[in-house]
């Protein structure tokens, strides 16, 4: 099955030991850990079928070699990151279901504080807000539960703070609801899905954008919005399905790409908005697909002052082979307001890490993207307002986990 083969890119990709260096080609210098340096690195490292992660640190992303070899947090099992002010919580997925934070000890070195668990693998994991992380827990189909839980984890304490339950029911009057994206707007919360099958992982209902909105803390339903000038918000596991900008408006990306697990698209890839704090969407309306040609975006980040960083799907058309694949991708600088596309030439064409958070980093108007090819895993450092790139350290991994900076 094409999800199974999804699946295992979503930890392998590239599992021909792309960037991975033996322990002779690696300096001692490079073995050594260094206090309080900002960038913090999850490097998911693959041997004979097995994949350990480990969190590392560097104060270089521009030249030498970031590597494991002789220090990190080694973490076994799967993982995913989301970083919540000065703590990156590492939490479990894929029938893991333990979490823990990352935090930087008195003498400036990486160390874990705290260890919770979850009911079930966690589908979705943000901040919301200066002091709260939110979960979205949902069984696997119907006859598994029908109820979602909703978990308020305390960014500071590193503990899970409140665990509420709504009936899953109005989300999954078409099928089972697959959550692509959270976040928060004046005190409502609100959370982009798309039905997917849970047996057959099949996706008839892509002609409608949907995004339920909560109320926050006591996380009651108020309403489903809808819009059809597009498909689906987001795409399976991706994280991607909605962000919010610093006006407090938040922005839906709608692709519907097979290549990122839908089995039809039916409506052109686009971004629609929502007005801070509203249940409408208002007029705006981006066809990325036909300012682009008839590409679609499989990954972006939103950068600040109406930027988006994106890796864009170059198969035009999709069919039904690409599924799952998140393959051949160009990098490029959108610009909602301009409704422009631009790419970044300097980053060659490659694949996914498939469907994983995208693993980007901002920092000092500098976007920090690792990159995997045939020639390893290497990060680019782009400047958003020229949309060129400039291939920096290389990366002794199979693929990057979670890509952070902690102050």
């Amino acid at each position: 099955m094409k999800l199974i083969k999804y699946i295992t890119n979503f930890f392998f990709i590239g599992l021909i030991s792309l960037g991975m260096m033996s322990c002779d080609d690696t300096t001692d210098d490079e073995n050594t850990e260094i206090p309080n340096a900002p960038y913090v690195i999850s490097l998911g490292i693959t041997a004979n079928g097995t994949t350990t992660y480990y969190v590392v640190s560097t104060d270089n992303l521009m030249s030498d070699k970031i590597t494991a070899v002789g220090k990190g947090i080694e973490q076994n099992g799967y993982h995913d990151y989301e970083q919540g002010n000065q703590t990156i919580f590492c939490v479990g997925g894929l029938g893991v279901t333990s979490a823990t934070g990352i935090v930087r000890d008195a003498n400036g070195y990486l160390q874990e504080k705290g260890d919770f668990v979850f009911d079930e693998s966690l589908r979705a994991f943000s901040q919301i807000d200066n002091n709260t992380m939110l979960g979205v827990e949902i069984p696997a189909n119907a006859a598994s539960g029908n109820q979602i839980t909703f978990y308020t984890v305390d960014i500071n304490t590193v503990s899970i703070t409140n665990k509420g339950r709504t009936p899953i029911a109005p989300i999954a009057t078409l099928e089972w609801p697959s959550i692509t994206g959270i976040c928060m707007s004046e005190n409502k919360v609100y959370m982009t899905y798309f039905g997917m099958n849970p047996t057959d992982y099949s996706t008839k209902f892509t002609d409608t954008t949907y995004v339920a909105v909560y109320s926050y803390p006591d996380m009651k339903l108020e309403t489903i919005m809808k819009d059809t000038r597009t498909g689906p918000a987001g795409s399976w596991y991706a994280h991607n399905g909605i962000f919010k900008v610093e006006s407090g408006d938040m922005y839906i990306m709608s692709n519907s790409a097979l290549a990122n697990g839908f089995s039809q698209s039916t409506k052109d890839a686009a971004f629609l908005r929502i007005p801070k704090g509203q249940t409408k969407f208002d007029d705006y309306f981006f066809d990325f697909e036909t300012k682009s040609g008839g590409l679609k975006p499989a990954h972006i980040r939103y950068i600040g002052a109406g930027l988006v960083y994106a890796e864009v799907s170059t198969l035009n058309p999709q069919t039904a082979a690409d599924r799952w694949s998140d393959k051949a991708l160009k990098c490029c600088i959108i610009d909602l307001n301009k409704q422009t596309i631009t790419d970044i030439e300097e980053i060659p064409v490659h694949n996914g890490n498939g469907g994983r958070r995208f693993n980007v980093l901002v920092d000092g108007g500098y976007v920090y993207c690792p990159i995997t090819t045939a020639e390893g895993t290497y990060i680019y450092r782009v400047d958003p307002q020229t949309a060129t790139g400039e291939r920096g350290a290389k990366i002794s991994t199979t693929f990057v986990g979670g890509f952070f900076k902690l102050d």
